[in-house]
């Protein structure tokens, strides 16, 4: 089939956060993209309460975390404490290594409404509000999509590949007859959404509210916008929580008023360790929710989900103009499944910290947490590092390991150009694959066929200089601070290839030619999109 037979050549199904992002993305790279999403309007209630410093530098690509973060506040610390207000734990956020503050809460639908704002721009991008995907066929060249619009009428569309954004019960995952591996927790929460009226003391903390018998977590959202998450006690069902008045209830024995807080509304959740085996089939993979599910107690899953669209926008988009074989959307699991895990076990262990109701254990926790939560070693293992961004198996050239730098997030500092003016690392090296040597030029130590291949995937190359002076190099970074410099020198690179989701590809001490997959011949001109 000719490329001018594709209606796309991406469907996105799903426009929460991680189809947005993944059409945002493939967007801004002209990649011709139609998003499916069921609602005519965007989800008016709060789900994720924050977001960290990766997810910001995410937004950052598109141009949007400043004016996202307008509306976030910093979060500084989380805190455990009994209802006789004893101070049981307590976890200090982690220096900003990313370029933005290490959390931030957020009131969700804002957020959301700034990445969809943004994606208007895009003139690749073809969202379809209101159009439900009922169902697909694969074949050799490409994927037939069956919507029902807006008005019931069915229709089809051609693409080359589908993302399913489409959440934890993902009808394009159904569609593909998979199923999730993994549990549902038995004990369900009563989620309360609040507006604060008249601040109290603690009010824009997150306090884990440490209690055998009814844990309770007390969040401050953005924007005057308050949570608060409760477990159903024994015998208790959703039912017991019909009215407006029994939520109250609730809150009233929190010492909480109405003269305090309003309430805006309240839902039902049970928390989920499910994940997928196998987020590719074909010619569609599966991102976020649609893959995998977590507990909330980290904060995580929103975010797991727009790394995940992270990763695969930049894969599908070198797909999509010809320049590598699709067997590079293998690596999207490979690569994020990995961390995905490491945060479900975080967020398990954080879990056991709030909702412990066996007496002993409390008893230790509530004893030994003043002491302990001045060791290093909990923040290590209870919140993620840029350290825990990394894996082990990907598209890398070749093997990643403990003292390398492959497979690892590279830090973005402040940095000056030429001139003296200053910018965060990405804005300053733009988009797309980069070439970086410390203290040369690194085509200096690159073959002329390593340097074309590098510069097929439309790579730039630049020299990081140290110190404070101006340059005369048209390409240099001065890494003013050293950051940078010293992060290449520990992982011994004197070059690193930084990818478009800022891990590092390749080394000159673990070799510069490109990963399998990228082709020799001229690339491909992405398919219009039929608008």
């Amino acid at each position: 089939m000719s490329k001018a037979q594709y209606d796309a050549d991406v469907a996105v199904v799903g426009y929460g956060p991680s189809g947005a992002i993944a059409a945002s993305l493939l967007g801004k790279a002209g990649v011709s993209t139609v998003v499916l999403e069921r609602d005519k309007d965007l989800y008016a209630r709060a789900r994720a309460v924050t977001v960290n410093d990766w997810t910001l530098r995410i937004l950052q690509e598109l141009g949007i975390a400043e004016r996202a973060k307008q509306d976030m506040d910093v979060m500084p610390a989380v805190s455990w404490t009994t209802y006789q207000h004893k101070l049981v734990f307590r976890l200090v956020q982690k220096p900003d290594v990313l370029g933005h503050p290490t959390a931030m809460m957020i009131y969700q639908p804002e957020m959301e409404a700034v990445v969809r704002e943004n994606a208007n721009r895009y003139d690749a991008l073809d969202v379809r509000f209101g159009h439900a995907f009922t169902g697909l066929e694969q074949d050799a060249g490409g994927v037939t999509v069956h919507v029902t619009d807006d008005g019931g009428s069915d229709y089809s569309l051609r693409v080359r590949y589908v993302i399913g954004a489409d959440g934890g019960s993902s009808p394009v995952r159904e569609a593909l007859g998979l199923s999730m591996a993994g549990t549902t927790r038995p004990r369900r929460w009563l989620v309360i959404d609040g507006e604060v009226l008249d601040p109290w003391p603690g009010s824009d903390e997150l306090v884990f509210w440490s209690d055998p018998v009814r844990p309770v977590v007390d969040i401050s959202l953005a924007k005057g916008n308050h949570r608060w998450e409760i477990p159903l006690g024994p015998g208790e069902t959703d039912a017991d929580y019909d009215t407006e008045g029994a939520v109250w209830e609730r809150l009233q024995a929190l010492g909480m008023d109405e003269s305090r807080a309003r309430i805006k509304g309240w839902a039902f959740y049970s928390h989920h360790l499910r994940h997928l085996e196998g987020w590719r089939r074909g010619r569609v993979v599966l991102i976020g929710d649609a893959a995998h599910l977590m507990p909330p107690w980290a904060g995580q899953g929103m975010q797991s989900g727009i790394r995940d669209a992270h990763n695969l926008a930049w894969k599908l988009a070198a797909v999509c103009r010809g320049v590598v074989d699709d067997s590079l959307l293998d690596t999207v699991e490979a690569e994020r499944w990995p961390h995905v895990r490491l945060l479900t076990e975080m967020s398990v262990r954080l879990g056991m910290f709030i909702e412990a109701d066996r007496p002993a254990l409390v008893a230790v926790r509530n004893t030994v947490g003043p002491w302990a939560r001045h060791l290093p070693f909990w923040n290590r293992v209870l919140q993620p590092s840029n350290a825990t961004n990394r894996f082990a198996d990907g598209w890398v050239t070749g093997r990643p390991g403990r003292r390398n730098a492959l497979g690892r997030m590279v830090p973005q500092p402040s940095v000056f150009d030429r001139q003296g003016g200053e910018h965060l690392l990405d804005d300053l090296v733009g988009d797309g694959f980069v070439v970086l040597g410390a203290d040369l030029d690194p085509r200096e130590v690159m073959s002329p066929e390593q340097v074309d291949a590098w510069t097929r995937l439309g790579a730039g190359f630049r020299t990081v200089r140290t110190g404070f002076a101006t340059s005369d190099g048209p390409d240099d970074v001065i890494d003013h601070t050293g950051v940078l410099t010293r992060w290449m020198r520990r992982h011994r690179a004197a070059v690193i290839v930084m990818r478009p989701d800022r891990f590092v590809a390749a080394t000159d001490t673990t070799g510069l030619d490109t990963p399998d997959g990228v082709r020799r011949t001229e690339p491909a001109v992405p398919a219009p999109a039929l608008r």
